[in-house]
């Protein structure tokens, strides 16, 4: 079987066809030939107007065809921004010019709108700083800005504001200059910082001070303590508990107290209680409902350090004596640095030193209580307790690798102890002398039952009693109100 085209190539061959048929045939073959050869032609002259990415020969002999190179960094910017018209330079460019035209159009109309409108502040530049505060917040509600209420980053953005360190533009981010400011908020001086500086993410750890009197550690007798236990239990019966108020302090009894001078064995035992914090325990014993199993209860304490005794003197209250005189008492300092702290934990932390050295109970058992036995520790006074100041050692590391300022406050050092010596200790000596207040707090924790604080023993043992059972309720003193210590979780 053969098709048509193979009918008539055989017929051209063999010469079997008609002539005219044939003539026709050839002139149509060489047509098809002349289209063929201008299609070939057009094929070239299209190939050979792309351009070659490789140098290779187009004709034999002939040199290479090479794409242009730009071999330094300016040229190839500068043929980006000829090539891409809509990159981020020229589209700032186009918005800055687009800007300047709006502004000169609107100088007009604004002109017409009205001669008594209000003219905006000229624009400042703005600088990330972080500003190094000290403050005494007695007559204040709180550091944060707080709706119908005074706090002290109000005063302290106010202040900023009076001063034209910022404009009232933005006047949402408080600053403060110290001639518009009230005498107990003080700044110690600016750092100019990184653009993505946060004073809260990139505190790696902070210092709190505790200030105590050494009459809290006057020796309890043991007799004396069962003697109060033994009151106590007998007001109570097996139904129901009666609830007895711890007496207060009298004029006379503090006379007494305050005149007691602490011994250097005393001060020792002091000093190698608190030092028994450092390290990484749990504390799960040394705040508010926290299990023993959660992961978030250990802490990291860095350092515990005790002052040497100070004397402080204070003027008599004018009631029971002449106020001409004064009044002398023994005070300690306790400077606490840690990566975190949790709700009340150095409050905590402080109670059971000195209920330990009061009732003679061995230091061993500060060790038992980050184990996983839960026992009830009671708060110590809030009036001691202050923010000594946060520390940035990381990121001061890498600010001085890089040549920038450093956000330390000890280059302060002097002005903040004067400060401090003003306004805050002067205050906390002045409420003690006229409240009473750790003598108080001793006199509540007396009067506690063995059941509460039965591990204060001289063998230093957790006995059965004192364990608290996490489905029992029990006695415990929670005041939130009081939340010195920050909680990071």
């Amino acid at each position: 079987m053969t098709t048509p085209a193979a009918e008539v190539t055989t017929g051209l061959t063999n010469g079997n066809c008609n002539p005219e048929l044939s003539l026709f045939l050839k002139l149509t073959l060489l047509i098809l030939k002349l289209k063929c050869a201008e299609v070939v032609a057009l094929t070239k002259t299209e190939l050979s107007e792309i351009p070659v990415i490789n140098p290779v020969s187009t004709e034999e002999g002939s040199p290479p065809i090479k794409r242009k190179r730009y071999t330094t960094a300016r040229d190839r910017r500068e043929h980006l921004s000829r090539t891409f018209k809509y990159r981020k330079g020229n589209r700032d460019e186009d918005r800055n010019s687009y800007r300047s035209n709006e502004e000169n159009s609107s100088k007009t109309s604004s002109d017409v709108i009205s001669n008594t409108s209000v003219e905006k502040e000229p624009r400042k530049p703005k600088r990330k700083v972080a500003v190094l505060v000290g403050f005494c917040g007695t007559g204040y509600q709180g550091m944060q800005i707080n709706r119908n209420a005074k706090t002290i980053e109000e005063d302290l953005f106010k202040a900023f504001v009076a001063a034209g360190a910022i404009s009232k533009d933005n006047s949402d981010d408080p600053r403060k200059i110290n001639e518009n400011l009230a005498d107990q908020i003080r700044v110690w001086g600016f750092v100019q910082t990184i653009r993505s500086f946060h004073a809260k993410t990139l505190c790696d750890s902070r210092i709190y001070e505790y200030l105590l009197p050494t009459y809290v550690f006057i020796p309890r007798e043991r007799e004396q303590i069962v003697n109060s236990i033994r009151q106590l239990s007998a007001k109570q019966n097996d139904n129901q508990t009666q609830f007895v108020e711890a007496p207060l302090a009298t004029a006379e009894e503090m006379i007494e107290k305050r005149k007691y001078r602490i011994s250097s064995k005393i001060l020792d035992l002091v000093k190698q209680g608190f030092k028994a914090y450092e390290g990484t325990h749990n504390y799960h014993n040394f705040t508010l409902g926290r299990s023993p199993m959660e992961k978030s209860c250990n802490r990291f304490i860095m350092s515990f350090e005790v002052s040497d005794p100070k004397i402080v003197r204070h003027a008599c209250d004018s009631k029971t004596s002449d106020p001409n005189e004064t009044e002398e008492s023994e005070w300690l300092s306790l400077k606490v640095h840690g990566q975190s702290f949790m709700l009340h934990q150095i409050r905590k932390m402080v109670a059971l030193i000195v209920m330990m050295i009061r009732t003679e109970t061995p230091l061993a058992l500060i060790h038992k209580t980050f184990g996983q036995t839960k026992i009830n520790i009671p708060k110590a006074p809030a009036l001691g307790l202050l923010l000594d100041q946060p520390v940035f050692r990381s990121y001061n590391k890498k600010a001085f690798d890089n040549g920038k300022e450093l956000v330390e406050f000890d280059i302060h050092k002097d002005k903040i102890d004067a400060f401090k010596e003003k306004f805050i200790y002067s205050k906390i000596y002045a409420e003690e002398f006229s409240e009473n207040t750790f003598q108080n707090w001793i006199n509540s924790i007396d009067y506690h039952t063995e059941r509460d604080y039965g591990y204060l023993n001289h063998e230093g043992e957790i006995p059965e009693c004192a364990i608290i059972n996490p489905n029992e309720k029990f006695n415990k003193d929670v005041d939130d109100e009081n939340q010195e210590e920050n909680d990071s979780d």
